[in-house]
Order: structure tokens, then sequence, then C-alpha cells
């Protein structure tokens, strides 16, 4: 189990299979994470979301991010 802050400009990665478990709360920005089905989520400052590892989506950072994360391989 790894945690710790994390920090990234915006930017836009398609992901075929999430590397780890992780948990991670948006402590300021924004990020939108896309889905399969086309279903979006956008997650802001305060906000709190795990992605499962293997999931497949499209990360779009919209607004400078940085976050807090714990991780799980």
């Amino acid at each position: 189990m790894l945690s710790g802050v994390w920090e990234c400009l915006i930017c836009r990665e398609e992901i075929d299979a999430y590397p780890v478990h992780e948990m991670m709360t948006v402590i300021s920005g924004s990020v939108t994470l896309t889905h399969p089905d086309g279903g979006a989520e956008t997650f802001t400052a305060g906000d709190t979301f795990f992605i499962k590892k293997g999931s497949k989506l499209i990360w779009e950072i919209t607004e400078k991010l940085r976050k807090y994360y714990m991780i799980v391989s």
C-alpha cells in the first residue's frame, strides 16, 4: 500500500487497464473519468472516489489536479 499527494497539469489519457486499485480525494482541480459505455463522472475539490484495478477509462484532467491517493497493487 502506498499513499501520498500527487499533482498534474491538464492532460488526457486513454487507459486500457488501470494498473492498481486506487482511492483518491481531490484537493484542488478537476478530473473527468469516461467509461467504455460513454458515461462520464467529474470530480472536484472535496470529492473522494475509487478506481478498480483493470478498469478501462479515459482520464482527463480539465484543471490542474492535486489529489491525495492511496493505492494497492
